[in-house]
């Protein structure tokens, strides 16, 4: 099979390259199933292989740890080459014993490298979500893992309430989207941080109010918005300069949620120990697995809910074919896209 791999660090368009390699198998994934990675944390006597399945995708989700992992910029360490991807939807087509009624189901799952989407045959792992009959395939490969991390984000983490003010930022992307949505739906206001006139008309289409970054102090213009007071909480996938600068819009006894890092890391700096902020880590990494079968059991109750009610939506803005996969990945790191992009891979 075809499949799009990462043999040297460097960008998207130059390191992605079409290579036919073999489709993977139990007997690849060590018999009886897959020994995960060591960065994958066990809960105490779990099995490392009883969590897996093999999956022929039909659609697989882009996002920004393709760019990172091939520039070498990812928090893990990544063995090359591996197939890039990070989430897929199709049917299962072998699994863990565990996992075995799931075969010949269609199903949105976490994969993981060597074995990622960017393939027909796709290895999933830990976080499996049966699709309802009534979401797309292209839905349900820009839901699982957004809406996952900004539940996370949003509601575990950072405890947004009805009543709050609440900035976003880069809230014109899958992960931003899908936070903006649950913030809204928690009944708080929000103040989505983007830039460009396209792409706050996004977010105001999902309930948010907006302001563009691109010029001028960001966390002036943020208190602008807010009729010069300061916010209750900060949600942040994107961190960097810019999600320091946003502390002094900050209210006393304020939140700031670090749920990505897409513009680097936040360095540390008074405002914490001055104005009594709290900085909230939010990711779904560092877990033991049996507590991340009960938070994933926990998100997708209050997620189906939430689709149920039209209170959120996966916001899917683009669906490539395969052979556009590095494009897509250059417009996705440039920041022109919007919401999820997926990529098409087998009918």
């Amino acid at each position: 099979m075809q499949a799009w791999r990462v043999h040297e660090f460097g960008e998207p368009a130059e390191t992605f390259v079409l290579d036919e390699i073999p489709e993977p198998t139990a007997a690849d994934l060590g018999g009886m199933g897959m020994g995960l990675p060591g960065w994958i944390p066990l809960a105490p006597g779990a099995a490392p292989f009883d969590d897996w399945v093999i999956m022929q995708v039909t659609v697989a989700g882009l996002a920004l740890p393709d760019v990172t992992m091939c520039r070498g910029t990812y928090p893990v360490p990544v063995a090359r080459p591996y197939v890039s991807g990070q989430e897929a939807v199709g049917l299962v087509v072998d699994a863990a014993p565990r996992r075995r009624h799931l075969i010949g189901r269609r199903v949105a799952a976490v994969t993981i490298q060597p074995f990622g989407s960017l393939a027909p045959i796709a290895v999933g792992i830990s976080t499996i979500f049966e699709v309802p009959d009534n979401m797309s395939d292209e839905d349900a490969a820009g839901y699982l893992i957004p809406a996952h991390t900004a539940y996370h984000a949003v509601v575990r983490r950072g405890a947004v309430r009805a009543g709050e003010t609440v900035a976003v930022t880069g809230a014109a992307g899958g992960l931003g989207a899908a936070i903006v949505q649950l913030c809204v739906a928690a009944g708080a206001r929000v103040i989505a941080i983007v830039g460009g006139e396209e792409k706050m008309a996004f977010c105001r289409s999902l309930g948010a109010d907006a302001i563009d970054h691109s010029s001028a102090d960001v966390a002036a213009k943020l208190r602008a918005a807010n009729g010069g007071q300061p916010v209750q909480v900060i949600v942040d996938p994107v961190q960097g300069e810019m999600g320091a600068q946003l502390r002094a819009a900050l209210a006393p006894d304020g939140r700031h949620v670090l749920c990505g890092h897409a513009g680097g890391l936040v360095p540390h700096d008074p405002h914490f120990y001055m104005y009594n902020h709290t900085l909230v880590g939010a990711t779904l990494g560092s877990y033991p697995r049996s507590e991340m079968e009960r938070i994933h059991h926990e998100t997708n109750g209050a997620l189906s809910e939430l689709l149920a009610s039209g209170r959120y939506r996966p916001t899917v803005t683009r669906c490539v074919a395969f052979d556009e996969v590095p494009a897509a990945l250059t417009d996705l790191a440039q920041r022109r896209t919007m919401g999820r992009v997926v990529v098409r891979v087998t009918d």
